[in-house]
């Protein structure tokens, strides 16, 4: 299968460990989050015997999300002649989730490699073709900016995405690619003639996104955002709702579904849509190193559909009762100050969340 998408951080885990066991040549991974207590799942000891036979292994850790890695482990992978590097920045992360296998198969999306996320509904996506040279020549750039000092690394030039193919990689990268998430969201959302569907576990959208999707919303097309009934952060929780409470008085339809959903992805019109790690807010598109699919191969594109509807038969919509019922985002339910400072982060766009 060309594309396969996993809707569980088990269930991607599994998959990714299945390709790194196929690895003969090379093995790069790009991740935010990575520990080593995911015992069933055992990354280190998979990276960790790769090289040791001789497969060419390279990871590229973000130094906050990445906090928790006992340097043990640092210390054993690089002795079994991995390569291991840090991105630290002070505002800007590499909030990229990533896995190429031997430059052929590769794993984009929003699953991270840390124990409490096993339980999680998210997606990641293995893709095959040519666009997993675009994400090989994304893991270079950054490979480069981390002072790598592998030859062969070092001279793989960018390569742009090919619009002709199914599939495209998308990122908001280094220099002039730093902008082409941003870029992408903004023609697709302008495109959609009947439907938007939008799922994210953050609604803290940039001001420009919201004007587009306002836009869309005058056009006519109908707009669903997909939100999880309780995050991982409390503040994140009112946020959604403030939010939430915004775009319904826009005429879009919010939905709630029970348990932490870590998902990132947008579909629309039922013929194109985007797989990746960026969460809806200021510096997923602004600040942090973020990594996407988009596609428009129908029967993909019809396996996201079925996935958020999936998602979507035990959600509610977002009504009147949040903006009092406390009991859905703790005792103080919300107030007047939170829609004030929902105002304001709106006029500012900015969120300090990762």
């Amino acid at each position: 299968m060309k594309y396969r998408i996993f809707t569980t951080s088990k269930k991607a885990w599994g998959g990714m460990l299945d390709a790194i066991s196929s690895a003969r040549k090379s093995v790069y991974m790009e991740m935010y989050m990575f520990d080593n207590d995911t015992p069933k799942y055992d990354f280190l000891s998979a990276l960790e015997n790769k090289a040791k036979s001789g497969v060419s292994v390279v990871i590229i850790l973000d130094m906050l999300g990445s906090r928790t890695l006992n340097e043990a482990v640092t210390l054993r992978l690089r002795a079994a002649g991995a390569e291991v590097l840090f991105f630290s920045s002070w505002l800007r992360r590499t909030h990229k989730k990533m896995l190429i296998v031997d430059e052929r198969v590769a794993f984009v999306g929003g699953v991270n490699i840390k124990k409490y996320l096993a339980f999680w509904k998210d997606l990641q996506i293995r893709v095959t073709g040519r666009a997993v040279r675009n994400i090989v020549g994304s893991f270079a750039m950054m490979y480069h900016q981390c002072g790598g000092q592998g030859e062969y690394l070092k001279n793989i030039d960018y390569i742009s995405p090919i619009r002709k193919t199914r599939l495209w990689f998308v990122e908001r990268g280094i220099g002039k690619h730093q902008h082409n998430l941003r870029k992408y969201y903004m023609e697709h959302i302008d495109a959609a003639e009947k439907r938007i569907v939008i799922v994210t576990p953050y609604l803290l959208p940039p001001r420009w996104l919201t004007a587009h999707i306002h836009q869309a919303l005058l056009r006519g097309v109908s707009v669903e955002i997909l939100l999880p009934e309780a995050s991982d952060h409390r503040s994140a929780n009112i946020l959604n709702r403030s939010f939430a409470s915004f775009f319904s008085s826009l005429g879009a339809k919010c939905l709630f579904a029970p348990g932490m959903n870590h998902a990132k992805a947008m579909l629309i019109d039922d013929k194109s849509a985007i797989i990746g790690s960026q969460n809806l807010d200021f510096i997923s598109f602004e600040w942090n190193m973020e990594a996407g699919v988009f596609f428009d191969d129908p029967r993909t594109v019809k396996r996201l559909a079925d996935i958020i509807n999936e998602w979507k038969k035990d959600a509610r919509v977002f009504g009147m009762a949040d903006t009092t019922n406390g009991a859905r985002i703790g005792k103080s339910g919300l107030h007047w100050y939170h829609f004030v400072g929902t105002f304001l982060l709106r006029i500012f766009g900015l969120l300090p969340l990762w």
